[in-house]
């Protein structure tokens, strides 16, 4: 294991790396575009960025607004308004040191960037777009996310978008607003590959119709139909989903989601059921989820997946500073058959507010197979 896979030396390239990088941008004052829009920082919304708070959750289902705080829009015409200063953002993304047991060690310098851009478009109408470019895919762009939005109140807003299936969801256990470099197993399994041809997954972009809101104040809802995983037409869309969260206490919420749809004359269904909860300067997260798919020569398959997640934010100035972080993913394939256990060991460091770097060590518990194990050291920055 020494040569390939020295985990000590890697932790201590990464201190090093972190080192040089915190001295020269300790002292940056910026933050991203709805900080710089409203004069606020980036723990306002987010518990550790880009995992949003409460104050979070209310802004994103506002249409990118605070409750009650009305913007000063700007009259282009009679008709359109826009924002003083449309939100727009960059995210770079660098991986200097990736390396997997199975594979070989990769120098991705610059693995991804993104742009995004979202906010009130007219009135109550609001947008969001998201381009990406990354490495694996020889940084052609790509547009995994974006949506149309109408906020008629607090019961009832519509969403258009083409995204993964729970884009409207505030909260973070079925979200790509992660930690971690790795996806929940949850979102990230084909499990009998019944959702599209391709066997797709709940963190797959389809085409959207989903309304959402909020009946009382610690009540969730979306409902919505899409089409299957990667299909950017929508195609006989028959997905029909369901998501309800409750914050049965003020920093504990507790959801059940559900789907079904049918591609190709093979039915599909996921059921989960998920936590989530803040308790000082702890959160904990999970989920558990089934998925039934007809097979293609017939018959069903049915498998289960499920993780936990814990993390620990460490302020300094009322900011986070150092995130440590432990998941377990656990999952099936092939109708339970084959089982896969996984641990997740990460740390984020924060050097500012929109600048991090992650020290990350993922391996396999259990796998049918010879067990994998990846380390990766990356560095995000947000303006």
């Amino acid at each position: 294991m020494g040569r390939r896979f020295n985990v000590i030396g890697v932790f201590m390239m990464f201190l090093f790396v972190a080192g040089l990088i915190s001295i020269s941008v300790q002292e940056a004052d910026a933050v991203p575009s709805f900080a710089r829009k409203y004069g606020t920082n980036c723990s306002a919304c987010h518990t550790a960025w880009p995992m949003l708070n409460a104050t979070g959750r209310a802004f994103k289902e506002n249409g990118y607004r605070f409750p009650g705080v009305q913007d000063k829009d700007r009259a282009i015409s009679d008709t359109l308004y826009v924002d003083k200063t449309f939100p727009v953002s960059a995210v770079l993304t660098a991986r200097p040191y990736d390396e997997k047991k199975s594979g070989n060690r990769k120098l991705r310098a610059l693995h991804e960037v993104e742009l995004v851009s979202a906010g009130i478009l007219y009135k109550n109408v609001s947008g969001f777009l998201e381009l990406e470019a990354e490495d694996e895919s020889g940084f052609n762009v790509e547009m995994p996310t974006a949506a149309l939005n109408y906020h008629y109140s607090g019961l009832f807003n519509l969403q258009l978008s083409y995204s993964d299936m729970l884009l409207a969801d505030p909260y973070d256990t079925y979200s790509s607003r992660r930690l971690t470099r790795g996806s929940y197993s949850v979102i990230d399994q084909a499990f009998g590959g019944a959702d599209g041809d391709r066997a797709g997954t709940l963190g797959d972009s389809r085409q959207v119709i989903s309304v959402y809101g909020r009946p009382v104040n610690n009540v969730f809802y979306t409902v919505g139909l899409s089409g299957v995983a990667g299909d950017a037409e929508g195609e006989n869309a028959k997905n029909l989903h369901a998501r309800v969260a409750v914050d049965v206490l003020p920093n504990t919420m507790v959801g059940l989601f559900g789907v079904t749809g049918r591609w190709q004359n093979r039915d599909f269904s996921r059921l989960g059921l998920d936590f989530q909860a803040d308790y000082n300067d702890f959160r904990f997260m999970g989920v558990f989820l089934g998925a039934q798919d007809d097979k293609a020569n017939g018959g069903t398959e049915n498998n289960n997946a499920w993780y936990l997640q814990a993390l620990y934010v460490i302020s300094r100035n009322s900011s986070p500073w150092i995130v440590p972080l432990i998941r377990i993913d656990s999952y099936e394939k092939n109708d339970g058959a084959d089982d896969y256990n996984e641990l997740t060991l990460n740390s984020s460091y924060y050097f500012t507010q929109n600048i991090k770097g992650i020290a990350e060590l993922w391996t396999q518990v259990n796998a049918p197979g010879p067990n994998d194990r990846r380390f990766t050291v990356q560095i995000t920055a947000a303006f």
